[in-house]
């Protein structure tokens, strides 16, 4: 007897379901397998920042530094088609000189230099000519710091000509001076014979 034919039929009633399944009808299981959960960290204390207090420097404030204005004054002068000079200051008490055109020069050329320490060469050339009293220029100075007294300022190898003839114009000067305490200076001053 064969009975072995008879089991080979069995088995392919299951149509390929995979030797030994038991004849059912070709489905697969897909029952979820069992997982662990995933472990989440337990509570703890977290951690707290500490704030160190700390001092903030108050910004120290520099004084404000000191200008002044000098004008070089002038008087009857009546066609000077060129003058220039030197001023003469401390230069202990007094920096960084700068020369602009005064109110009589109007639209004249200027230009300036330091010989030396204390020193400051102005020359002016106005074609038109130069009439009138007034300033010049006007020579600016930065005060140093913590100076005090009276700082005379004086011109020296003064030379004016005419704007026309060329010819020398004589000329005196007057002394001008500065007081540290206050801002205003005493000009200096150019007279036309």
């Amino acid at each position: 007897m064969l009975g072995g034919g008879g089991g080979g039929g069995g088995g392919g009633g299951g149509g390929g379901g995979g030797g030994g399944g038991g004849g059912e009808s070709g489905r697969i299981d897909i029952t979820p397998l069992a997982t662990s959960p995933t472990p989440t960290p337990a509570a703890g204390p977290s951690p707290t920042q500490v704030v160190t207090p700390t001092t903030t420097p108050q910004p120290t404030v520099a004084p404000a530094a000191k200008f002044i204005s000098v004008p070089i004054l002038v008087t009857r002068a009546n066609n000077v088609g060129s003058l220039e000079f030197v001023l003469v200051y401390d230069p202990a008490k007094l920096e960084l000189p700068q020369v602009e055109r005064g109110l009589l020069s109007g639209d004249a050329l200027i230009d300036s230099s330091s010989p030396g320490p204390g020193r400051l060469w102005a020359g002016i050339i106005d074609i038109n000519g130069m009439d009138g009293s007034g300033p010049v220029a006007v020579v600016k100075f930065k005060v140093r710091d913590n100076v005090g007294g009276t700082m005379p300022l004086s011109l020296e190898r003064i030379y004016a000509y005419d704007a026309n003839t060329l010819v020398d114009i004589l000329t005196t000067t007057t002394p001008g001076e500065f007081s540290g305490a206050g801002l205003t200076p005493l000009s200096p001053i150019v007279t036309f014979q």
